[in-house]
């Protein structure tokens, strides 16, 4: 496993073969400085990656963005490896991913590491908007949480606003434009 920036277009590889669209989101949250790239290796083989960021929310928050595991890799535990070593990294109070209620590897994988799934419609107003902006989850139908209660999350600093302007909106700018 190797953590760091410089690894951000290795990863863009392995996201390019396992994501249709949207890695432009992973490239532009490590490029502005606020994500960091991890890189699992079979042998010396990039297998699986994972873009993820820390926002300080009341608590400490890390979303997991991006994660990928080759499809000849899979199922030798690399996606467990992959989000267990970021939440090492991160050492935040909470953990944050999204993906779509069709993902279902993504669902299992995070369900057995102790993730709460939720629909963002069952979620109250306050706590769903605060969790899309942390996210940039839009484009997903469901979020997984680790180690607090959606209710129990705060930004007194609106940090998930600018976050979301700066990485989501200004990315769906550019992309709209190209």
């Amino acid at each position: 496993m190797r953590f760091g920036r410089d690894l951000i277009e290795l990863a863009l590889g392995i996201l390019r073969r396992e994501y249709s669209r949207g890695i432009e989101y992973a490239s532009a949250v490590v490029q502005d400085g606020l994500g960091d790239v991890a890189v699992v290796f079979v042998g010396e083989t990039p297998a699986g990656t994972e873009v993820f960021y820390a926002l300080e929310l009341q608590p400490r928050v890390c979303v997991h963005y991006y994660i990928a595991v080759l499809r000849e890799y899979r199922g030798r535990g690399l996606g467990k490896l992959l989000v267990r070593s970021v939440e090492g990294r991160c050492r935040a109070q909470a953990y944050l991913a999204t993906t779509t209620s069709d993902n279902v590897g993504a669902r299992r994988l995070f369900a057995s590491l102790g993730y709460t799934e939720y629909s963002w419609e069952e979620l109250d107003v306050s706590a769903r908007n605060l969790l899309l902006r942390a996210t940039c989850g839009y484009d997903d139908d469901l979020v997984l949480i680790k180690g607090i209660a959606p209710s129990a999350l705060r930004d007194v600093r609106n940090v998930s606003a600018k976050f979301n302007e700066r990485e989501c909106y200004y990315v769906w700018l550019r992309l709209r434009r190209s």
